[in-house]
């Protein structure tokens, strides 16, 4: 018997949420007032916590965890997309950019999920991070960070587990772990680290993942767990969730060099019990905002809206129009490509991956064309 589908709410609106933080941040209308780059890193806390539940329930209904099938759903969930937006910037660099300088290495780095550190290297040597990339298409440094993550943190589950760390256990040592980014922030940037070798890198980035992998593992209200630290749900959603807007609301504004070092830090703590209150308390007005249908429904396109926004704004800003029509009209050509690109793409490869899961015996997936549900199938 099919054991019903475990619906996780909110995580769609988070994803709406982080897509239009990035879009704006990215947009003509307040050019560098707009901290755009707080949307990756609720990306990046998100992503981790969803990809660890999936484990985490994987692991306690099949006793284990098939790494090759956690590849290739990642593969089919991922890569078509992103080939699909890499496709588009290079077309656009041959033929509306003449003065473009992408080159096969550009290229091969972002079809290989290197871009990041390809930006880094570039910017080394020439002074321009997007040098030889595909026009507008340097996004997607932030997809190779978490590519190197899905990599590598299964076989660190397993690892952990075959040296006897429980799922708490493991948990903290993933928090542990992650206390160490900002030091190594903070190490780098008094050594002279420039912006691309702090903002991009995996190594410098990857404590939003490891904090949303802990939450997963540690405090994850779609799974039944407790609260954080055993403090009520009343003090959560009433004290400690406005408390934790408020102070990420702040800290997404600060300067250099503290956005590069530390903020990132305060950033994924203040989204611990916010993701809280979202999951576990859906009547709460924070919640209902985010399971709006329309809302819900940019989330489910987020993944492709993060893709192509940036090459829709360059070329609609060619029209010479106002800068928050221009904006404006981006957003909803992006809306209508990101649509075009799930149903063609997204969607029929989701179905490709709940098959294989299908085949497989009793597993827990994670849909494409439902990112907020985890589905076990018999």
């Amino acid at each position: 018997m099919s054991q019903p589908a475990l619906h996780i709410p909110s995580l769609n609106g988070v994803r709406a949420v982080a897509v239009l933080i990035v879009f704006v941040g990215h947009g003509f209308t307040a050019p560098g007032l707009w901290p755009g780059h707080v949307g990756v890193t609720i990306f990046f806390f998100l992503s981790g916590y969803l990809i660890t539940t999936l484990l985490r329930r994987e692991r306690e209904k099949t006793g284990r965890i098939a790494l090759g099938k956690f590849y290739l759903r990642r593969l089919l969930r991922i890569q078509p997309p992103a080939l699909v937006a890499i496709a588009l910037c290079v077309l656009v660099g041959v033929v509306a950019v003449p003065d473009t300088t992408q080159n096969a290495w550009g290229i091969l780095a972002e079809v290989f999920n290197v871009t990041n550190y390809y930006m880094v290297a570039v910017f080394a040597d020439t002074g321009n991070a997007h040098h030889g990339l595909p026009p507008e298409s340097s996004m997607l440094w932030s997809l190779a960070v978490e590519e190197h993550f899905y990599l590598l943190f299964p076989a660190l589950m397993i690892g952990l587990a075959l040296l006897g760390a429980d799922r708490r256990r493991t948990g903290w040592i993933l928090l542990g772990m992650a206390a160490v980014a900002p030091v190594w922030r903070i190490f780098l940037h008094l050594d002279g680290a420039t912006f691309y070798r702090l903002y991009v890198s995996t190594d410098t980035r990857y404590d939003g993942l490891l904090v949303g992998a802990a939450v997963a593992l540690l405090w994850n209200p779609a799974l039944g767990d407790r609260t954080p630290f055993a403090v009520s749900r009343q003090l959560i959603d009433r004290v400690l969730t406005p408390a934790a807007l408020i102070v990420f609301a702040a800290a997404a504004l600060a300067p250099h060099p503290f956005r590069l070092t530390v903020v990132d830090t305060l950033l994924y703590l203040c989204l611990v019990p916010i993701f809280w209150t979202l999951i576990a308390s859906p009547d709460h007005v924070l919640s209902r905002s985010m399971n709006h249908r329309w809302v819900a429904h940019i989330g489910l396109l987020s993944f492709s809206i993060y893709l192509l926004h940036r090459l829709v704004l360059a070329i609609v800003e060619r029209g010479g129009l106002p800068a928050v029509v221009t904006d404006g009209v981006a957003f909803g050509v992006t809306i209508a490509a990101a649509q075009v690109v799930f149903v063609t793409v997204e969607r029929p490869l989701g179905d490709v991956r709940k098959r294989l899961e299908g085949g497989a015996g009793r597993k827990a997936v994670a849909t494409a064309s439902e990112p907020g549900r985890l589905r076990k199938r018999e």
